[in-house]
């Protein structure tokens, strides 16, 4: 059995977890990407500008994802379906369902101030302020940092968005053919950006300064449609005190820019828990 503070550090991946199926395909016709090659030769401010272009633009993302959580040294895991629905710069939301009869089981929903999770089998909820999360581990990563992470995209640790006064945060190098981007937060957790040569993030790491944890997220299997490049197969790796979770995660089928409804009501019979007491549930 995890201790308490082990199954905390996991509760903040498991809602990693839970919003990383911001990119996948959409429904209509889409050409296969290679990232293969090298990268060419760029100034250290057209490095960042030429990533900051090809991000994804979008104002909402839906639909179906397939998620498999993987632990330790197994090679597969369960796989379950999951409905996301995301309202950029509002709202994450990620509703895992019982496989047959498409029931909603367990709800993940992130705003830029709380986290909400419903789990329907126990019966329980809980609501905690993000706030209250970062000031716990001094971490300077908040909710926008969480939405670029999972669309693919560059961010600085702590800001919302990156501007032209942020270029120089980056330490830049070339290796393996592609440029990596490197920033630190004030508690020395080190981010680190892979770039590939259609200048899209291929890889982020997020390494702890005494390396007891890493986040290791990798883009895969791009394609485009219409002027949009974005991968369509995503891989968590998690390494906590040498507890290692991978998740595997894929679509079948999602839409950009279609108008959403988002259902973040709370159950009024359900007992309220902390995040916590939930994830022990699940977590042993």
């Amino acid at each position: 059995m995890m201790n308490t503070s082990s199954v905390r550090n996991i509760y903040k991946l498991v809602l990693f977890f839970c919003l990383v199926a911001a990119i996948s395909s959409c429904k209509s016709s889409k050409t296969i990407v290679s990232n293969d090659g090298s990268v060419v030769s760029k100034t250290h401010d057209q490095v960042v500008k030429d990533v900051l272009s090809a991000e994804t633009d979008y104002k909402t993302i839906s639909g179906k994802i397939s998620l498999e959580m993987i632990s330790g040294s197994k090679t597969s895991g369960m796989k379950v379906n999951s409905q996301l629905k995301i309202v950029r710069d509002e709202i994450i939301q990620l509703s895992i369902r019982a496989p047959f009869i498409n029931s909603e089981v367990f709800r993940v929903s992130i705003t830029p101030d709380s986290v909400y999770v419903i789990d329907r089998l126990s019966k329980k909820y809980a609501v905690e302020n993000i706030k209250d999360l970062e000031q716990e581990r001094g971490i300077q990563f908040n909710y926008n940092n969480l939405q670029a992470l999972f669309t693919d995209a560059l961010f600085i640790p702590g800001k919302s968005r990156v501007v032209a006064s942020d270029y120089n945060t980056y330490d830049i190098s070339m290796n393996g053919g592609k440029y990596h981007l490197e920033t630190k937060d004030k508690t020395g957790l080190s981010y680190r950006f892979v770039i590939d040569p259609n200048d899209r993030v291929s890889a982020t790491h997020i390494t702890a300064k005494d390396g007891k944890y890493s986040l290791r997220w990798m883009y895969s299997d791009f394609v485009k449609e219409s002027a949009s490049l974005y991968p369509t197969t995503m891989e968590a790796n998690v390494d906590i005190n040498k507890k290692k979770v991978k998740l595997i995660m894929s679509n079948s089928g999602l839409d950009f820019n279609k108008e959403l409804t988002v259902d973040n009501s709370l159950p009024s019979k359900y007992t309220k828990v902390s995040v916590l007491d939930i994830l022990k549930n699940y977590i042993k």
